[in-house]
């Protein structure tokens, strides 16, 4: 993932466990959802337009009832210059 990008993240819903909803857990925040400082929810889906290196965590979806899906780890690099400065 590059800094600057969009991106759309999606929850595939089945009949048997409607309403999932996209969460994250990052090193400075802990179990947030989408919607709550971060992306713009529609439906099943979360859409971040601007990624960040402070975006950079473990995402993953969950429903009402409380299952969750495989997660997946997301990394957006910081910003290097030449001289190995940030």
């Amino acid at each position: 993932m590059f800094r600057g990008q969009s991106v759309s993240l999606s929850c595939e819903e089945d009949d048997s466990s409607a309403g999932w909803t996209l969460r994250r857990n990052t090193t400075r925040e802990t179990r947030t959802q989408c919607g709550d400082g971060w992306g713009r929810p529609a439906g099943p889906s979360c859409t971040i337009s601007y990624m960040a290196p402070s975006y950079s965590g473990v995402y993953w979806c969950e429903s009402r009832e409380g299952a969750t899906s495989t997660s997946i780890s997301i990394t957006v690099p910081g910003k290097t210059r030449l001289g190995g400065q940030d």
